[in-house]
């Protein structure tokens, strides 16, 4: 008997952390430090939990807080009297949502428990945007989140090199989850995450502390240029402490295992330096951008050639990459146009992707689709409808990022909104390898991001004009109480936009 309550001793405390977690993100009028926690328990946390149990509703408890902390925060607002306007972008985002609701009565679709489950997969990082929009105003802010991304970034490229070490039987006992995908059984049936050479000896194909084959990598991808922002913002000496989270960071691209990752990594870092140039950065962003690929090399020369990856990425060289892209995707990428004319209004939300585990029944359950890239998913599960709108999103975005962070006043703010829009790019790249609005780090990262955007490169600018000379600088606020102001007063204003500690 004691020894079963031993057994239940490390859930019960588990269940019990995270329920003061919640009432935290809940209660919390810090918004920004709660926002913080859930980015990390995102990039720490939630894949490993995931697949070390072999449970996929533990993946329920990042729902939970997300509606704790929007909840919360809404509550509150409302409480005060705030009036709550809709941000720019939200028309289009809340039209995507209305598109995905309808697509549960698709008559098409499956079952109403996995209907369900695909209006879950489409929508629960969906309120990162408003939060993104409403609580990212400072700048000591977006450093932070900076931070967690190359922290996170950093951890799961260690794991990745950890994993990259072991035989696939030894990482198959991290749980079942990882057996489950390593082995090849279950749902992976016929799709083990090993790679073999040409003598018949399999290697791992890492995740990182993701779900999933590649999800360490695309975290890297994401941080690399916040690496190389808060490089930049630091003087002389203070880099010297980015350099371990750096060579975790270039660990996790290193050892990632797919084509795919290198390739996003390669475009968004170019992204990068565009955005840059066009903001007058382009010197201390090449600088970064050289460092980072110097790291990289020497992460590759260090692993050897018998790493998995330089064995896959010999395949995508310069003169390579066109074929094994038609090789690898051009069956998938072809399923497009035929999908987009038997289905234009998709045939339901649950279809395919993460929430079509639990179909077992309807019309198409037994239909081989082809999901393997973002704009087939869309396309079977919302229609052209639900792909064009949030395609409409990724544009305009993109065109913000490349048109407006030029006219922010400060460099270094500059850099950072570069580095925050810069993956933007290389996921829609990305999404020729997969789904990136329902895994995670891309869905999360997505949804929060376009919030930031929106405020900093469209409401900041109307609240605080460009001064004559084009660039936008956003004043402080003068105190009612002269210099001496309180500590609240001070955190609520707007500050000069600036990466510099202090």
């Amino acid at each position: 008997m004691s020894e079963g309550f031993g057994n239940l001793g490390p859930a019960a405390l588990a269940a019990l952390a995270f329920l003061l977690l919640t009432a935290w993100c809940f209660s919390h009028r810090r918004v920004d430090q709660s926002l913080a926690a859930l980015g990390l328990y995102l990039g720490l946390l939630d894949g490993y939990l995931k697949l070390s149990t072999g449970s996929p509703f533990i993946t329920l408890a990042r729902d939970v807080l997300v509606v704790a902390i929007a909840g919360g925060a809404l509550l509150r607002a409302m409480n005060s009297g705030r009036r709550l306007a809709l941000p720019p972008l939200g028309g289009l985002v809340l039209a995507f949502g209305a598109v995905v609701v309808v697509e549960l009565f698709n008559p098409d679709a499956p079952s109403l428990t996995t209907g369900i489950g695909g209006i879950r997969q489409h929508l629960e990082f969906v309120p990162l945007f408003f939060l993104g929009y409403a609580f990212m105003r400072r700048e000591s802010r977006i450093r932070k989140l900076l931070l967690i991304l190359v922290v996170c970034a950093a951890a799961g490229g260690v794991v990745s090199y950890v994993q990259s070490t072991l035989t696939p039987q030894q990482f198959a006992n991290w749980g079942p989850g990882y057996s489950e995908r390593i082995l090849g059984t279950g749902a992976f049936a016929g799709a083990p995450r090993v790679s073999s050479d040409e003598t018949g000896v399999t290697s791992n194909r890492p995740f990182g502390l993701g779900s999933d084959l590649g999800a360490g990598a695309l975290a890297a991808v994401l941080g690399l240029p916040a690496l190389i922002a808060l490089m930049v913002a630091q003087g002389g000496w203070r880099r010297v402490w980015l350099l371990p989270p750096a060579i975790g960071l270039v660990l996790a691209i290193a050892t990632s295992g797919t084509r795919a990752a290198i390739v996003t990594a390669v475009v968004t870092g170019l992204c990068f330096a565009l955005i840059a140039a066009a903001s007058r950065n382009a010197l201390r962003a090449t600088a970064g951008l050289a460092a980072a690929a110097i790291l990289v090399y020497g992460a590759f020369n260090y692993l050897g050639p018998g790493n998995t990856t330089a064995k896959r990425a010999q395949s995508i060289a310069p003169t390579k990459v066109v074929t094994t892209f038609s090789t690898e995707r051009a069956s998938s990428v072809a399923k497009f146009g035929e999908y987009a004319t038997n289905y234009p209004l998709g045939l339901g939300v649950g279809t395919v992707g993460p929430a079509a585990g639990a179909l077992n029944d309807g019309p198409i359950a037994t239909q081989a689709l082809n999901s393997e890239t973002q704009w087939n998913f869309l396309i079977l599960e919302v229609g052209i409808a639900g792909l064009g709108l949030l395609l409409a999103i990724n544009l305009r975005l993109i065109a913000l990022a490349l048109t407006r962070i030029r006219r922010i006043a400060d460099d270094t703010m500059r850099l950072a909104l570069a580095a925050l829009a810069a993956p933007l790019f290389g996921l829609v790249l990305q999404g020729f390898a997969g789904p990136t609005t329902v895994s995670v780090p891309a869905a999360p990262y997505f949804w929060f991001v376009a919030g930031v955007l929106s405020y900093w490169l469209v409401t900041a600018r109307v609240e605080h004009p460009p001064a004559t000379g084009g660039s936008q600088r956003i004043p402080e606020r003068p105190s009612p109480q002269g210099s001496h102001r309180s500590r609240r007063q001070r955190e609520s204003t707007v500050r000069p936009p600036s990466l510099h500690p202090g």
